[in-house]
């Protein structure tokens, strides 16, 4: 991708959790990396608190891809490009059933009743693959800090061989 765009700068995403991640892109010639699960699970992150902890819990094969929550929550998000979310009531109760979902005349309202009341969070939780290598809860600047570390050790390190 980097040799097509160029001389645009391209940005790499998905995956990337850690400094390794970061390191791995910018030896593949990525200008920078977009960094999103990770930067879900700090201590500024403006996610509910048990959607931080259902992060740190999480394991990569607990995602996946769907429209359920998009179609719930009535978002104006294209339809092709489906969000990584942990598990979800509406995940369970819609999964497979999107056209139906979106057809149904209360679904709305019926998911911002549950939101209401509490039996659902009020964002999905959004979270990519990469959550494997998340287990703490930094600051976003020690976030930052760590990755930078973690990123320039595995280019010097990969220089040397």
């Amino acid at each position: 991708m980097v040799d097509l765009a160029a001389p645009v700068p391209v940005l790499a995403a998905g995956g990337i959790a850690d400094g390794r991640g970061l390191a791995a892109a910018l030896a593949l010639g990525a200008a920078g990396a977009l960094v999103g699960t990770r930067f879900h699970a700090t201590a500024e992150a403006l996610v509910d608190p048990p959607t931080a902890q259902a992060i740190l819990q999480g394991r990569g094969e607990n995602t996946e891809r769907s429209r359920v929550l998009d179609i719930a929550r009535g978002s104006r998000w294209p339809p092709k490009y489906t969000a990584r979310t942990l598990g979800h009531p509406y995940l369970d109760q819609w999964r497979g059933r999107e056209a139906e979902l979106a057809a149904h005349p209360t679904a709305r309202e019926d998911y911002q009743h549950d939101v209401a009341q509490g039996n659902i969070p009020p964002l999905p939780p959004w979270a990519g693959e990469a959550i494997d290598l998340i287990t703490d809860l930094p600051s976003a600047a020690e976030l930052v800090a760590t990755l930078a570390a973690q990123a320039e050790h595995a280019l010097n390190r990969a220089g040397k061989h």
